[in-house]
């Protein structure tokens, strides 16, 4: 009889404990709860810090182009493949956690150079020390570029919009190929922040425009004395294709 009382207690314990949320939920676990019996980060608990996370590519040899956490078997897969010399055409980039979870990431790198189109990207999305190309045909300022529907319904009645170059509207949504009355759920779901802007020759609708300190292409200041222009290092100044004035 005793033996049932306390078992009795104990799952009223519990059952209370996960009601009133006394017992710990995923989001609540701190860094050394995250961790697997063998001290490594658990690859199904995410990560906390970016030594949490290392690089790992999708074939042994090739670049690098995703994260994983440091104790997920794919970090350890190709440990024994013995790969040829690097031609150094990988891409610049490191493992971070971004809000628990294991991401790639460019790495920050300056540029003495000023590029009038902004500098170019590589495959993995990465600012490169290079000029980005100058595109026939593509717009040279914001006020070249409108902003319109990207499917049958836009942004308007529940769809998605986009920019496009104002010479090239019309023949856009015609491609679109829509009904007069298409289908749409009729919601609103434009985001009033976003305008069209010209990023390297290539209309966008962007929601963020250019930070403080933007550096890096012809019609922007040069970094003051004691800074340098880096790329990677501003999320914003990476969507327009520049870089932004950092202290070494």
């Amino acid at each position: 009889m005793a033996s049932a009382m306390r078992l009795l207690v104990v799952l009223l314990l519990l059952i209370l404990g996960s009601s009133t949320g006394c017992l710990p939920s995923k989001g609540d676990l701190g860094a050394a709860d995250i961790e697997d019996g063998g001290g490594r980060p658990d690859p199904n608990r995410g990560c906390s810090i970016d030594s949490d996370c290392t690089l790992a590519s999708a074939k042994c040899c090739d670049c690098d182009s995703f994260a994983v956490s440091a104790g997920d078997s794919l970090a350890d897969a190709c440990g024994d493949v013995n790969c040829p010399p690097s031609s150094g055409t990988c891409a610049n980039v490191r493992a971070a956690c971004d809000r628990g979870a294991c991401v790639i990431a460019c790495v920050p790198q300056p540029t003495t150079k000023s590029c009038a189109n902004g500098f170019a990207l590589d495959t993995t999305g990465c600012l490169v020390d290079e000029c980005a190309p100058v595109l026939d045909g593509g717009c040279s300022a914001d006020t070249d570029c409108v902003q319109t529907r990207a499917d049958c319904c836009g942004c308007a009645r529940g769809g998605f919009d986009t920019a496009v170059h104002a010479n090239e509207r019309a023949s856009y949504d015609s491609g679109l190929g829509c009904s007069s009355s298409p289908q749409c759920p009729n919601v609103n779901t434009c985001d009033p922040a976003e305008t069209p802007t010209c990023v390297q020759g290539r209309c966008e609708l962007l929601a963020m425009g250019l930070p403080a300190g933007a550096c890096g292409r012809s019609d922007l200041p040069e970094c003051p004395s004691g800074m340098t222009c880096t790329l990677n290092a501003n999320d914003p100044a990476n969507m327009h294709g520049v870089g932004v004035c950092t202290t070494p």
